[in-house]
């Protein structure tokens, strides 16, 4: 039984662990004992470390000379503003109090209809909605609106029931209103009032929702016209035009949960002004917690149980990542990153790619006509390395800096209008080549592929540390990146990849016997991971078939991504297997605190990341012979137990 060499401390007081036992844990052990998490963190690996590394890179740029670049002007400022706590702290929530005294004033749903149709003035940026994109069904090369429902304060059966008692959720939201409303210098008495009063508009129009089950699906999907018809108390469709979504490009919206839509609409009414503003507003407020002084985000964290950001330059850097990542993106590839890299991994990224169509061919228990299929989503991938060649046409206003009289929270407003701004940008576009995502942030650290466009994306952040160096032998790329990319490639062909299609739309390209045969090895691969125990130096409690589920895809992944790496070290000439073998470990390495470990286990849908290394290594000749690992040994498995999918 291998240990989760991913537990700080875990080598404490063990003896020599050989490699043929537990490979992971043997090649990343002297890393483990050697390295410290620093204070307020959880844990310490190859991801954090990388993240550190451009993290650095893009403060040295955010506090470096100024330049002609007026986007850079704009991120320097909003830095700089970001991490002067001495004047947020003199300010307090002084800043907020126009927009709150302004929403308040309103008497009519026609003001406050204008007041949510006007980006200037409306700090939450729509009529209070849960917005995203989804790819057009019929289209997927063109995205729609989606509507998930209305932002709501209540989450529980029981917060739906007037009378009822208050979630731990809701009573959260309930303190940290009303601290927010004192702070802005309501008394006591008044806070708790709005609050009551959102709270009683929110139950109102619930009430007369029928047959609706919070926890259940229900989604349509209307052409604008319908969309119009069906809302006219309050005028979603010209309120979100106002704001910059361009609904009308592509003609429809998707709605899921119309029935609280229907209902807010029925009770957007004059006679539920001071409901429709406190509720408003208590949502506007629970949304700007971390925006004010310090000891406003400090009190409303400790009310949450949310984590504190102490490193004022980590605190800015989490800001600007959630109210301008695109331009952070833009930034770091214009002045941190290596752009002679992007060549190389699209090098390497089709190499790949012509290794997984012959693996893919080679496989002998899916039929000609399903490999057809597999090929031809293999050949319209999208493929966004590093970067994207084209940008949104989104501009950000210019901030300003405190000489010129800006504040952190005029620029905080402005980041987060550029992020719809650019987010909006997204419905009237087309899905081709050469745009990235909106929602995809590559100056960060990872790599994705996204089923509703069949797109493989590696982003710039992870091109350095332990994954990828320009300078490094092919083989110590080939195990670190390379992994990271077969990986996401791969998911193309998971339980879920695998029913979308080359456009990315949910078609069956498979036949009934081959996706039957698909379905009998996921289960193998399930059986295996449920009995598999992860964190056995705590916990003799395997997986089981519910844990083993909810990994299956990333386990799946990992396989395939081995494999084509496998029979690409086969076709080099004195290819350095060592060298790749340690390096599909170290990408691995973790050194996470025992409690965030247990927390991993329980909500993550990766393995743990020791077992990433091992089991997949496990699994093929080439590693079990190359090290001369034989039955009785920890890492050896035996033929008829291996447990490839792909």
């Amino acid at each position: 039984m291998w240990i989760d060499s991913g537990i700080y401390g875990t080598f404490e007081g063990r003896g020599e662990i050989s490699l043929k036992d537990d490979y992971a844990a043997a090649i990343n052990r002297d890393w483990a004992e050697k390295v410290k998490i620093r204070e307020g963190a959880e844990n310490v690996s190859a991801r954090t470390l990388q993240t550190d590394n451009f993290t650095a890179a893009k403060i040295a740029v955010l506090t470096g000379e100024k330049t002609d670049d007026q986007d850079l002007t704009t991120l320097q400022n909003y830095y700089a503003l970001l991490t002067d706590w001495d004047t947020r702290n003199q300010e307090g929530l002084a800043p907020l109090k126009p927009y709150v005294e302004d929403l308040m004033s309103i008497s009519s749903v026609k003001e406050m209809t204008k007041y949510y149709s006007d980006p200037e003035r409306n700090l939450y940026g729509n009529p209070v909605l849960k917005i995203t994109f989804i790819t057009e069904p019929q289209d997927p090369f063109y995205n729609m609106l989606n509507i998930l429902s209305q932002i709501m304060l209540g989450d529980e059966t029981e917060d739906f029931q007037e009378g009822g008692k208050e979630s731990p959720a809701l009573s959260r939201k309930r303190q940290t209103a009303e601290y927010m409303l004192k702070r802005l210098g309501y008394s006591e008495s008044d806070a708790k009032a709005i609050f009551d009063t959102a709270k009683g508009f929110e139950q109102n129009f619930l009430t007369t929702v029928e047959g609706i089950d919070p926890t259940a699906n229900y989604t349509v999907n209307l052409p604008v016209s319908e969309f119009e018809e069906r809302y006219k108390n309050i005028p979603y469709a010209d309120i979100l035009r106002s704001l910059g979504y361009d609904i009308d490009f592509k003609g429809k919206v998707s709605i899921q949960y119309p029935q609280l839509l229907d209902s807010f609409n029925e009770n957007y009414t004059d006679e539920n002004i001071e409901g429709i503003k406190a509720w408003t507003l208590v949502n506007t407020l629970l949304e700007f917690t971390k925006y004010g002084d310090r000891e406003t985000y400090e009190e409303t964290a400790k009310i949450n149980g949310t984590k504190i950001i102490e490193d004022p330059e980590a605190y800015a850097i989490d800001v600007m990542q959630t109210t301008v990542p695109s331009m952070l993106d833009q930034m770091y590839v214009n002045y941190c990153f290596d752009k002679s890299i992007k060549p190389k991994v699209t090098e390497l990224t089709d190499m790949m790619l012509d290794a997984y169509r012959k693996m893919i061919m080679e496989e002998d228990w899916i039929s000609d006509e399903t490999k057809a299929g597999a090929i031809e989503k293999i050949d319209n991938f999208k493929l966004n390395i590093c970067y994207p060649d084209k940008v949104y046409d989104a501009k950000c206003t210019p901030i300003k800096s405190a000489a010129e009289g800006e504040t952190a929270l005029d620029a905080i407003i402005k980041g987060r209008r550029f992020s719809r701004l650019w987010e909006q940008a997204m419905l009237s576009h087309r899905n081709d080549e050469g745009y990235m995502r909106y929602d995809v942030y590559y100056s960060t650290l990872g790599a994705c592929y996204l089923q509703q466009d069949n797109s493989v994306n590696i982003f710039a952040g992870i091109c350095g540390g332990d994954y990828y160096d320009p300078d490094a032998p092919f083989e110590k790329n080939l195990g670190g990146l390379c992994m990271i990319v077969g990986h996401e490639i791969t998911h193309a062909f998971d339980s879920e990849g695998a029913d979308f299609d080359k456009d990315g739309a949910q078609k069956n390209w498979w036949t009934e016997e081959d996706k039957a045969a698909f379905q009998k090895r996921v289960d193998k691969l399930v059986k295996y991971y449920s009995d598999l125990v992860p964190m056995p130096q705590v916990s003799d409690t395997p997986y089981g078939e519910e844990g083993a589920r909810h990994v299956q895809k990333e386990a799946t992944a990992d396989l395939g991504a081995l494999k084509c790496l496998l029979s690409i070290a086969k076709e080099q000439d004195n290819f350095d297997y060592d060298m790749f073998f340690k390096q599909v470990a170290i990408i691995q390495k973790e050194a996470r605190y025992e409690e965030a470990e247990k927390e991993y286990v329980a909500t993550e849908e990766h393995p743990v990341e020791a077992y990433r290394a091992n089991i997949p290594l496990q699994n093929y000749d080439d590693f079990l012979n190359f090290y001369d690992i034989k039955e009785g040994d920890g890492m050896y498995l035996a033929p008829e137990d291996r447990i490839a999918v792909w």
